[in-house]
């Protein structure tokens, strides 16, 4: 008779045999009769898996010798004791057991990503870490093209995400996220942003960096509204000087909110906005100024706002963009060739 569930009874460490298992710990979906593998956590949760699903999956588990063999009814088995949580494990095996459970692009909570992530790191899974890193790439990128192209991907989109992700990056290095990942801690209010008790030294960098962020968006991303008219190529002087000093008012009003150039609607799209508030079927924003103020103007604003963009990492004194990719790059092939060594202090 093969080895059950409930046949995982207390035992004493020097006993050759698993240790008791709660039926609390699990909810069964990891204990598989024909399994080979049982892990036990100090929880008391049992799992009873596959190793050839395991060593496929995380190098860790391709070397057996420290583990304890055992053998119950004419079975045997492997014997793992390890210090994982029930909930890292189940959202790990999750992870290797169904392939839709998670995969790049796949609006995943950023529970099970911790989860999954830290245990991909501690059994060299490299497969699995290299999907979760694409995945917070795509949340927090590189290119100022793709900032909310996947915003969908932030589960829970909650003004904390970004804190759980600077964590993250930290906790297992993944340093290109961060200066996206410290844009966004910005739009958190000050006062929240205490709240969530980060570190003094984190609270003063965001701070900063959205201080700095704010002077580069007037001096730099919307320089061309304080520039001199454009003059006899401006076909429509008056109007245009009109214009330009209504935008410039409209930022006045809200000075708190420059820092978030990045999520806002650009100021040369303003009309589009006038004309949905006025009701007015204007279809050009030449209507609302001329069409040589309007090249100028916003070939100014997206060069800026590259400009700013490309200078993102400095405002919160990490490396520049380069250097985050060649180093984030370094770190990934060292831990594919230097993380598959096994040790069974787990």
């Amino acid at each position: 008779m093969a080895l059950t569930k409930r046949d995982t009874t207390m035992l004493t460490d020097s006993s050759p045999q698993p240790a008791e298992r709660e039926e609390s710990g699990s909810d069964g979906s990891f204990w598989f009769e024909d399994g080979n593998i049982i892990l036990i956590n100090a929880q008391r949760a049992g799992f009873r898996v596959h190793l050839d699903v395991l060593s496929m999956n995380a190098d860790f588990f391709r070397d057996t010798s420290g583990m304890t063999l055992l053998q119950e009814r004419g079975t045997e088995y492997y014997l793992l004791r390890v210090t994982d949580s029930t909930k890292d494990l189940m959202h790990f095996f999750h992870a290797l057991y169904t392939r839709a459970y998670f995969y790049p692009g796949k609006p995943t909570h950023y529970d099970a990503l911790e989860s999954m992530l830290r245990l991909a790191n501690k059994y060299s899974a490299h497969q699995l870490r290299a999907d979760i890193v694409k995945h917070l790439t795509m949340i927090y990128p590189s290119k100022l093209a793709a900032l909310e192209e996947h915003k969908d991907l932030r589960v829970p989109d909650h003004y904390s995400h970004s804190v759980r992700a600077i964590a993250m990056s930290r906790e297992h290095d993944i340093p290109i996220i961060l200066p996206a990942a410290f844009y966004f801690a910005t739009t958190i209010p000050p006062a929240q942003l205490i709240d969530l008790h980060l570190k003094r030294d984190d609270v003063a960098v965001i701070l900063s960096g959205r201080d700095k962020i704010a002077e580069d968006a007037f001096k730099i991303a919307w320089s061309w509204l304080f520039i001199s008219s454009s003059g006899s190529r401006c076909s429509s002087v008056v109007q245009c000087q009109r214009r330009r000093l209504d935008v410039i008012q409209k930022l006045a009003r809200s000075p708190g909110d420059a820092h978030r150039l990045f999520l806002n609607t650009m100021p040369h799209q303003y009309w589009q906005e006038e004309d949905k508030e006025n009701g007015s079927e204007s279809e050009d924003e030449v209507d609302w100024i001329c069409n040589k103020c309007l090249r100028e103007w916003r070939c100014s604003e997206r060069n800026g706002y590259q400009q700013v963009w490309n200078w993102l990492p400095s405002y919160f004194k990490l490396p520049n963009w380069d250097k985050l990719g060649e180093n984030s790059q370094r770190l990934e092939d060292w831990c594919v060739s230097n993380c598959s060594v096994s040790t069974y202090s787990c």
